[in-house]
């Protein structure tokens, strides 16, 4: 593919910017990786964004913005690296305080009845703990510990902020709208629209699900609703010896031999100062991607593995001739799609009765489990997105405190912590692209379903489907994926219709005289 010559204050072409950046991501992923892996107690952001300043100083940022101003590919590749490089100057601003801020989780210790607890792994330990009081408690440890560290996200948050507007953006929503390719304020218009729409499902479940752990609706903590949402009275069927059988034999089911991809690493392993959030680093795409998850046991393990795999796959199946545009930046929304298409696998039936060997009842049970913990992790996704949309319009900590606590409870229906205000945050407005991919899942997995068969994974054909997706890296965004499934735009309503077939009894809102919502009880 041919390149311009036109150079960023006589240092780029496009091809060797990409060339650069291509170096800058490989360094940056290994240290990145090994620090969340637990390996490294520092990632030596400081050093890495140093030797690579150029690709991300406003000279080549202009620079980026006059070549994606036009038409064709290299605009488009131009475009891409455009967002990339505004984003990652703002992480360059701030490098050596997310390097604290990463060291401080690894090494915080939560004292709790005489053991040392590592932070990173005290909120899954809370979760489960079936004592109410106790697992109230641990969790009130953790937040202190939370709170403890909060200064340093605070000083961080606000130096994105000046590094954010040095550029011309007036706040971060204004800079994804000015490089993502979408609007987050139409974003969240959409989600309220998805929050009206699942109020009753959801708040029927909650409430029923809550009564069996003997809170009533109201009374609930968010550690009791995670408690809920852990569902660990499943864990039986999902042992961790049948963690990666279960991903092997779902790929092979897709035509796709995980042993035989050498470009594929897999970090299992347990580790004290391990991230407790599953992640894949891309080091060097397609042919170094670095999988890692923290297993703590359960049903919840292997739906993270899913989601990561998928990412794992996407990027190692890119082709390799692409450009580094399309190989590193474009639409994150896309990728995300591909990885809840697999993780919400774990809430179908007939994965489970084969992967899980679950009688039918019992898989029925699950789905009908699993249908609530997906919908609860999209209405979090929607108040987190309304949120941050808040956070960045420039209030004071206090008050982001409060919406925090008050919009993420209203919306699920139990009392959040103001401590997690920054903590429960992505950069760069990050929860847009799952909302986003939220809906790109549902929409891929309703055309994988209606052409392959609702046991779509099952599929060679499938498979080849999906290799062909991949091979494009992120070339397409998300609304590109859904045109071409034949759909006019991103939609969250076959999400919604996927989650109620799961959703059975009672648990479908429909099941009983009275439904509580968070507006009350009324009749139906």
């Amino acid at each position: 593919m041919t390149t311009r010559t036109r150079r960023a204050s006589g240092r780029f072409t496009l091809g060797s910017y990409s060339q650069q950046l291509e170096q800058f991501a490989a360094s940056r992923g290994d240290a990145v990786y090994r620090q969340l892996a637990g390996l490294d107690e520092t990632m030596g952001l400081e050093a890495i964004y140093r030797d690579h300043a150029a690709l991300f100083e406003p000279a080549a940022i202009d620079w980026l913005r006059k070549e994606a101003d036009g038409s064709g590919d290299e605009a488009a590749q131009a475009g891409a690296l455009l967002a990339f490089a505004v984003q990652e100057h703002v992480e360059s601003a701030v490098a050596g305080l997310t390097e604290q801020v990463a060291a401080a989780e690894a090494s915080a210790i939560i004292m709790w009845r005489g053991e040392a607890i590592p932070y990173r792994s005290a909120w899954h330990r809370a979760i489960d703990i079936a004592n109410r009081a106790e697992r109230n408690a641990l969790a009130a440890s953790y937040f202190d510990g939370v709170e403890a560290i909060n200064p340093l996200r605070q000083e961080r948050f606000e130096r994105v902020g000046e590094a954010i507007r040095s550029l011309g953006y007036a706040n971060v929503p204004a800079m994804v709208h000015a490089t993502a390719g979408f609007d987050p304020d139409e974003l969240a218009a959409d989600q309220r629209a998805f929050l009206t729409a699942s109020e009753t499902v959801y708040f029927a479940a909650v409430r029923r699900l809550l009564a069996e752990i003997d809170i009533e609706q109201g009374d609930g903590a968010r550690v009791d609703l995670d408690r809920i949402l852990r569902g660990n009275g499943w864990d039986s069927w999902f042992p961790a010896r049948g963690l990666l059988p279960a991903l092997r034999s779902t790929l092979a089911g897709m035509g796709i031999d995980l042993d035989r991809q050498g470009s594929i690493m897999l970090d299992i392993e347990p580790r004290a100062r391990k991230a407790p959030r599953a992640f894949c680093v891309g080091v060097r795409v397609p042919d170094d991607l670095r999988l890692v998850i923290q297993p703590h046991g359960g049903w919840d393990d292997y739906g993270a593995l899913l989601h990561e795999a998928a990412h794992a796959e996407h990027f190692s199946n890119v082709d390799p001739s692409l450009p580094v545009a399309y190989r590193y930046a474009g639409d994150n929304s896309l990728t995300e799609g591909y990885g809840i298409l697999f993780d919400v696998l774990v809430g179908d039936p007939a994965w489970l009765m084969e992967m899980a060997g679950m009688p039918e009842a019992d898989a029925v049970a699950f789905a009908d489990f699993h249908a609530f913990w997906n919908l609860g992790s999209l209405r979090s996704l929607a108040a987190s997105l309304l949120y941050e949309l808040y956070l960045h319009s420039g209030v004071d900590a206090d008050l982001a405190q409060e919406q925090y606590a008050g919009m993420l409870g209203l919306t699920l229906g139990v009392r959040f912590a103001p401590q997690d205000y920054l903590a429960a945050t992505d950069d760069n407005l990050y929860v847009a692209r799952y909302a986003r991919a939220a809906m790109v899942a549902g929409s891929l997995s309703a055309w994988l379903r209606t052409r392959f068969g609702e046991a779509w994974w099952r599929s060679a054909d499938a498979g080849e489907a999906l290799v062909r997706s991949w091979s494009r890296g992120q070339q397409w965004n998300a609304e590109d994926v859904v045109a071409h499934l034949g759909y006019d735009r991103l939609d969250w309503r076959p999400v919604l219709r996927q989650i109620r077939t799961r959703l059975i009894g009672e648990m479908s809102g429909y099941g009983g005289p009275n439904i509580t919502t968070r507006a009350g009880t009324r009749k139906v």
